[in-house]
């Protein structure tokens, strides 16, 4: 048998014994009696804050490099500082501090300590691993706060050997961070040596908008990755306009490093945009807008299509995988490098993308109209193409495609032709009436369902050029090897399209076997 006395508080005129956590348990008897002492009830409460502000209040992130003797700590960012603050109205006994993993106090000596209310404590804690790359543990506060007597802090840092060897690539910058956005899908590539092509989430937008134009846009610098000591500037600039404005420009000596300061200071990398029209980004040289980008080492990089895609934009999730509201991350890579887009990567909050208006949302091969996931109505191609009398509808019947939520989008294309095969003759052609003189942007949907499936070849088979008002903007191109395999959605855009004549051309030239198209969008273009 056991035998218990506790005080307790009755607050709501009964007072409840419960037996929860015994096993056949059986109560004999209760002694009940009033009495005049207050309850030994502690009003402490603890409240922590991330003194870097990012990525989360609960999160300190780390970065270094070589040995823990040799390496100068201004060019990383090994020591964050929490804060432990007291919002209760009794003192906060902070009993034991306890680190799991590569890290220590700044100082050690602490490892209690007593904050009066309204009060705060900031405690340095520095990353000391001298190897392995990505580590995590953790930071665990016990206190005398009833509710929250143990305070987890997540601690994550990632060292590499030396200034640009063995940095993060964007995933591991990104796990690093705590954030969960699919950069890329199932079989992708993040390499698409410039390609103008939607990979992951990947929201493909050259210019925004602030989300509450009352609230100005928020930009941090999440890590820099790049060539150690240079300091990588960020701007902004009005669309119609090339004047770009200075935001602010990362500390040069932290050009391998997460979150780094702003040059000359040792105030975090970030600013605002206090702008309430449409606009764009520039990172140095690179700019959000793929057109006004140097192209030619794409194209002689490979880049079957429209290039000069360095700067790119995926919508942020948060550690358990929810989007966070109007917040996006930016990417960028320099011109014909490597194509890793880590060379610096952003947070912005308070932002969307410019909304275009759809002038045309085409299903190839489809006879009925088809609503998608978004609730956008895709018509059918009936009337638009040529040769009308042997361009076959290909319905592979249902099957699952990688990298988006509308199958049946990608199930029928336009492909085959019946008849002569001659190759003179395999040329698919859409003529899309316009009503306007204004520039438009093209999206082209595509993904293999027949080459590569079921034991069939795949890389070779089905080879062909786009041409768009007669140019040529994507040659020589395979759907399975740009999309990575079969099945595989792939989306590529061409923007600026200008049409003189009222309509709108476009030809699918094959070289091999025959063209094949799924979807085709046209946008306002976003000029």
């Amino acid at each position: 048998f056991e035998v218990a006395t506790a005080t307790v508080e009755v607050t709501d005129g009964k007072l409840t014994v419960d037996a929860i956590g015994g096993t056949n348990t059986k109560i004999d008897y209760l002694e009940i009696a009033a009495t005049n002492e207050s309850p030994n009830i502690n009003n402490a409460a603890i409240e922590i804050e991330n003194l870097d502000g990012a990525p989360y209040s609960d999160r300190l992130v780390f970065s270094r490099y070589g040995s823990l003797t040799d390496s100068p700590s201004d060019r990383f960012h090994d020591v964050a500082e929490l804060r432990i603050k007291n919002t209760g109205s009794d003192p906060l006994e902070i009993e034991d501090l306890t680190i799991v993993g590569p890290w220590e106090l700044v100082d050690d000596s602490v490892s209690s300590a007593t904050i009066a209310p309204d009060e705060a404590l900031d405690l340095g804690v520095r990353f000391i691993a001298d190897s392995g790359n990505l580590a995590t543990g953790s930071l665990t506060i016990e206190s005398n706060d009833n509710d929250d007597p143990e305070t987890v802090v997540e601690l994550s840092g990632f060292w590499q050997p030396d200034s640009e060897l063995g940095e993060p690539d964007l995933f591991e910058s990104l796990k690093l961070l705590g954030y969960t956005t699919e950069i890329i899908g199932e079989d992708q590539q993040l390499n698409q040596q410039g390609l103008v092509q939607a990979i992951g989430e990947e929201v493909l937008s050259p210019y925004w908008q602030a989300a509450d134009p009352s609230q100005p846009i928020q930009i941090r610098q999440l890590a820099a990755y790049h060539i150690n000591p240079s300091k990588a500037s960020v701007f902004w600039y009005e669309k119609g306009s090339n004047e770009a404005e200075l935001i602010f420009a990362h500390e040069g000596q932290q050009a391998q490093s997460v979150l780094p300061n702003l040059a000359d200071s040792t105030e975090p990398a970030e600013g605002i945009i206090d702008f309430d029209g449409t606009f764009g980004f520039k990172v140095d040289s690179e700019w959000s807008n793929p057109k006004n980008n140097a192209r030619q080492k794409d194209i002689e990089n490979g880049a079957p299509g429209p290039a000069g895609h360095h700067v790119r934009f995926w919508p942020a999730r948060d550690r358990q995988g929810e989007l966070i509201a109007d917040t996006y991350l930016m990417t960028m890579d320099y011109s014909g490098i490597n194509y890793d887009y880590n060379d610096n990567i952003y947070l912005l909050s308070n932002i969307q993308p410019e909304p275009q208006e759809a002038l045309y949302r085409i299903d190839a091969g489809s006879e009925t109209p088809y609503t998608d996931t978004e609730g956008n109505v895709w018509s059918p191609d009936t009337g638009f193409f040529e040769p009308a009398d042997i361009a076959v509808i290909e319905d592979n019947g249902p099957a699952e495609f990688a990298n988006t939520e509308d199958d049946l989008l990608y199930q029928t294309y336009r492909a085959r032709f019946t008849g002569s095969t001659s190759q003179e003759e395999r040329v698919l052609s859409y003529e899309l009436p316009l009503d306007t003189t204004e520039p438009v942007d093209i999206r082209l949907h595509f993904a293999e369902a027949f080459w590569g499936v079921e034991d069939r070849p795949g890389e070779g088979q089905r080879v062909f050029d786009v041409k768009i008002e007669d140019t040529t903007v994507m040659d020589d191109f395979d759907i399975i090897t740009e999309a990575t395999g079969a099945l595989n959605a792939m989306v590529v855009q061409i923007n600026d399209v200008r049409v003189s004549d009222g309509i709108l051309n476009l030809d699918f030239d094959a070289s091999a076997n025959f063209a094949a198209i799924n979807a085709i969008e046209v946008l306002q273009a976003i000029d």
